[in-house]
């Protein structure tokens, strides 16, 4: 019985679900998200079916039933996780489709016009007339499965997006994942039926982690293997390609992977917004172009074969596939494959509408060419290596009958490949997916009654039933077309050319072929827990690697933590000096309390695997969840501030402070406050943290959301393409005003006219400018048409209030009134800021883009409560602060010429506690003790007994302030010396005060140096092995410098 699937809620939508229920899982819908679907609906009352629609007629091909279950699923999801208004009725009705016996087969086309109208017909009553569906509705109504009707409105939702498109693509590629490992390890055993030299390729580095991870799994799975790197082989160059093609193909399946996951986690609105701008249709022929590129070098290493198996070109060859009949060649498959994929491109530039439906079929249908060509491979191969074991067996015999006949004959050392004939061996992977393929071979055969079906022993008794079974083919493929001539009922050849394949055999090939390619399918029993043990195969031959951070992650040094302590503490102290009180929330939240704030970022999230419990994904920021703490602790006031960990799927940049786990410093203010009080602290605390780093010269770019909506609003701007256009005029930090422009028009679909209004505001290089002083832009726009929407005159209003507010605060001075800042962040709805890098703190260009970022949300908190609760804040991107501040203090330990003069200070330490003479490791530890108790900061060292010399220069190396020596004669005396590093100087304190006397001296020691430098030692002072105390270290009598 198939398991139940909840869909919406805390459900989790990978991929992996929609293939489930795509082959046939039930689902149920979640208890909370059909209420809140019912709650949100209008009432029954108000319902208005619509009038009868014409059903649409297609006479397309049908999209088979896996694809079109999964198309249903995906339209369902998406109605599941936001609010469309739709009736509950309309949504339990796409599940019971679902788990009815009979489906819903809808029809292909360019785009998802088509199968969404028969979606949206399904559920009015009506069947689509010409599809293929074999859900009709007295087979639905005897299942009790009764269409709801549809209102004109319900209809419209329905036949909105790409849910088709995502559902062929959610089931496409998790199978084009597994296919790539297969084809990996079948490249791998075509080195060693070829007997390709691969040193080269596997020793070679590759630019991508992808291709990285291909040279990984080759390597492990030709460990040790005989056949491979022969002293006069030479490369193949289709297989020193793998690791590059293997690994870009896999590159764009992960791509298609995240970028479809994403959009399957968003409400139905904002998938369908991202998914309209073109991008997923391309990812889509991009992974299809990677694929058919994987079959197109499985296609050239088979003609490698054609030495060995000249009849292999039936394989290889579409004119010689074609002479054979041989419909199901590789070569003919991968030709329409590769038609269909050109076919799609073209339509993207000359179709009114985005074929992305096609292009989803276009990528299944190379798919399904690459799994051809790789069974193929696989079938060559195996043949190959049949033929030459027999030859290694046959070898093997003669030799050995050789020897009994020559018994006086000296015995020499055999080698590993024998002067009597190679052995015969694979590497430590190859054998698994060998095996499987040598499994098919009782499915070979024509006649299963045959001695071919069952097989029978050589006349050595060496070989297997199935070596046999495959050495018979590889026969057929070695021999010419006459050489079947006299099988009954069968022609002797197909066509009159000398040399042509035979019948039988062209017949054969496609029963192996066929059993092959099944073997291969992904679904299948037998694929699935040979991959697995190649999975452990490779991660087993890693063990001996060197070990490394994951990507976008890195470790701290004890110099980078110091430095990064010293940052913390300013932050806190600006935060502390404001009145803020410090909160902590857990690293993970519920999915669906992070779902839907984000805009086109969600995609960015860290989902966590669903261990069944709750769905849960690691925090994107610290925002959200301070919003969902206000609200479940019903909170109505409070200034907190908040600094801890967050995680991004973000390409990572490490060299600008983009990581994927990094910190941030965050200080928000919730509560209903003045307007602009709140926002002017938050504006204020932002300055003092930059000035107290003092890591270069930065500015607080400034702006007002509503400000940009009604800018947007005044250009001609649909209000549904804000937020799209909001996240094209964030990057003009970063691009220039043409690219920005051309993705507005081309990608987001604005009108040309629109893009040049919204250019007048927000470039720099025309005027008038609105980027500048804070007043002085305000006049400006108090002077422009702006002014008269509504939503800027408020917004102006509010912004006059900020900058008196913050000039009172001598706030003014390092914010610039900037209209193209556009945070991208849905939650927003009031004043935005961004704090930038001008310079570094040497006055070169800084590396890094925006250090510190906020603004006012008032909605956010609501979202989690029936109680709106306003709120400002701001977050300091510690990560980019801290390469600067490294690079500073870095420097700071070299002098003018560049040559190192100190270093950075690991610890705090402000006392060592050192002595000469065995046994006075405990004395020390003693006196730490007394020390630790009095609050200071004290090691010991843990050497038994260290030498003056090493202990004085540790206390320099580290920049610890004060040493305690003593030796027997100092105990005697119940006195230390204590010397002052810095000064040079020493004095002599009774025991029983150096705890009183020490935390005095370290009292006076102010603020922590960071950096220690070396201190040159006066020529009159006396060096350790110079002084007295050196002169008695022999009797251990006495401390001295």
């Amino acid at each position: 019985m198939a398991s139940l699937i909840v869909i919406g809620g805390p459900f989790g939508t990978d991929l992996e679900t929609v293939v489930q229920v795509a082959h046939g899982d039930a689902i149920v819908l979640d208890a909370r998200t059909a209420d809140r679907i019912k709650k949100e609906s209008p009432s029954p009352k108000d319902f208005q079916p619509e009038q009868q629609p014409e059903s649409c007629r297609s006479n397309g091909q049908a999209l088979d039933i896996v694809e079109s279950r999964a198309g249903i699923l995906c339209r369902l999801i998406s109605l599941a996780n936001g609010s469309t208004k739709l009736r509950l009725a309309v949504v339990q009705y796409l599940a019971d489709i679902l788990n009815a016996q009979f489906n819903i087969q809808l029809t292909s086309s360019a785009t998802d016009n088509i199968p969404l109208q028969q979606i949206a017909d399904a559920v009015a009553g009506n069947a689509c007339q010409d599809s293929n569906s074999t859900a009709s509705p007295e087979t639905l109504e005897l299942q009790q499965v009764t269409p709801p009707g549809l209102s004109q409105l319900e209809r419209t939702v329905l036949q909105s997006g790409q849910w088709v498109t995502l559902g062929v693509a959610a089931v496409t590629i998790p199978h084009a994942r597994q296919l790539l490992l297969g084809a990996t390890a079948v490249a791998a055993l075509s080195a060693e039926a070829l007997q390709t030299q691969v040193k080269a390729a596997l020793e070679d580095q590759y630019a991508g982690k992808a291709a990285n991870d291909t040279v990984a799994a080759l390597t492990a799975l030709l460990k040790d293997s005989p056949r491979v790197n022969p002293r006069k082989g030479a490369p193949l160059e289709a297989f020193s390609s793998v690791p590059q093609c293997h690994g870009a193909a896999e590159e764009a399946v992960a791509t298609a992977s995240a970028t479809v996951k994403g959009l399957l986690t968003l409400p139905a609105q904002a998938a369908q917004a991202q998914s309209s701008h073109g991008s997923l249709t391309w990812l889509l022929l991009g992974m299809a172009s990677k694929l058919l590129f994987t079959a197109g070098l499985s296609m050239q290493r088979m003609a490698a074969y054609a030495d060995t198996l000249p009849h292999c070109k039936v394989f290889t060859e579409a004119a010689a596939a074609q002479h054979a009949s041989f419909s199901e060649s590789p070569a003919l498959v991968l030709q329409q494959a590769r038609a269909t994929v050109e076919d799609v491109m073209s339509q993207m530039t000359s179709a009114p509408q985005e074929p992305s439906l096609a292009a989803a079929k276009a990528a299944a249908t190379a798919l399904s060419a690459a799994r051809r060509a790789v069974a193929a491979e696989a079938l060559m191969a195996c043949l190959a290596l049949g033929l030459a074991e027999t030859t290694s067996q046959a070898s093997g015999k003669a030799a050995k009958v050789s020897k009994e006949n020559a018994p006086n004959q000296a015995k020499g050392k055999p080698s590993k490949k024998g002067k009597d004939g190679p052995s015969f061996g694979l590497g430590k992977g190859t054998p698994l997916i060998r095996s499987l393929i040598h499994s098919t071979a009782p499915q070979w055969a024509l006649d299963p009654d045959s001695s071919e079906a069952k097989g029978h022993d050589s006349t050595d008794g060496a070989s297997s039933d199935t070596l046999t079974q495959v050495v018979q083919l590889a026969r057929q493929l070695q021999s010419s077309g006459e050489e079947e001539a006299g099988q009954a009922s069968v022609p002797e050849t197909l066509g009159e050319a000398a040399g042509a394949v035979g019948r039988r055999t062209v017949m054969q090939l496609q029963q192996a072929l066929k059993a092959v390619q099944q073997s291969l399918d992904p679904l299948g029993r037998q694929l699935g827990p040979v991959l697995a043990d190649i999975r452990s195969l490779i991660e087993s031959n890693q063990a001996n690697r060197k070990p490394k951070a994951a990507k976008g992650t890195r470790d701290l040094s004890p110099e980078q933590m110091a430095i990064r302590e010293v940052a913390f503490n300013k932050i806190t102290a600006v935060f502390k000096r404001h009145g803020a009180v410090c909160i902590d929330t857990p690293v993970f939240e519920l999915r669906e309390t992070l779902m839907g704030k984000y805009g086109e970022d969600t995609k960015l999230i860290y989902d966590l695997a669903d261990q069944g419990g709750e769905i849960l994904s690691l925090r994107y920021d610290l925002t959200v969840p301070f919003a969902r703490f206000v609200a479940q602790h019903a909170i109505s006031n409070m200034k907190r501030y908040h600094i801890a960990k967050v995680y991004r799927r973000d390409q990572p940049q490490m060299t600008k402070g983009r990581f994927r786990e990094f910190y941030q410093c965050d200080l928000d203010i919730a509560g209903s406050y003045p307007s602009m009080v709140p926002d002017s602290e938050i504006l204020k605390v932002v300055v003092e943290i930059l000035l107290e780093l003092d890591v270069g010269e930065f500015v607080v770019k400034l702006n007002h959301r509503c400000l940009l909506d009604a800018m947007m609003d005044l250009c001609g701007v649909p209000a549904s393409k804000f937020r799209p256009i909001c996240s094209a005029i964030d990057k003009l930090d970063k691009e220039p005003w043409e690219e920005v422009r051309r993705e507005m028009v081309e990608q987001k679909g604005l009108a040309p006219e629109a893009a040049d209004a919204i250019g007048r505001y927000v470039r720099d290089d025309v005027e008038p400018k609105f980027q500048g002083q804070p007043q002085q832009i305000l006049e400006k726009l108090q002077a422009d048409p702006l002014a008269q929407v509504p939503a800027a005159k408020e917004a102006l209003k509010e912004l006059t209030t900020l900058f008196d507010l913050l000039s009172h605060m001598q706030g003014l001075h390092h914010i610039e009134f900037n209209m193209s800042l556009a945070r991208g962040l849905d939650y927003y709805t009031g004043v935005i800021y961004e704090a930038v890098m001008l310079r570094s703190w040497d006055g070169g260009q800084p590396q890094v883009g925006s250090v510190a970022a906020g603004g006012r949300y008032d909605k956010l908190v609501g979202m989690f409560s029936s109680k709106d609760v306003p709120a400002v804040g701001v977050s300091v991107g510690i990560e980019r602060v801290f390469n600067l501040l490294e690079d500073k203090i870095t420097a700071a330990c070299r002098d003018p010429t560049g040559a190192v003069s100190g270093k950075i200070r690991e610890t705090d330490t402000e006392v060592l506690v050192t002595s000469i003479g065995k046994g006075m490791q405990p004395k020390r530890m003693q006196m730490c003790a007394a020390l630790w108790a009095q609050g200071v900061k004290a090691e010991f060292g843990y050497k038994a007994a260290p030498t003056i010399k090493d202990a004085l220069g540790y206390a320099d190396d580290n920049g610890i302030p004060f040493v305690v020596l003593f030796g027997e004669s100092e105990l005697a005396s119940a006195s230390v010396k204590v010397k002052d590093m810095e000064q040079g100087t020493e004095e002599v304190v009774a025991i029983a005060d150096l705890p009183s006397h020490v935390a005095k001296l370290v009292q006076g020691l102010g603020e922590r140096t960071l950096v220690a430098t070396k201190r040159q030692a006066p020529a009159t002072e006396q060096t350790p092995a110079s002084s007295s105390h050196q002169k008695e270290a022999g009797r251990s009598s006495k401390a001295s410098s």
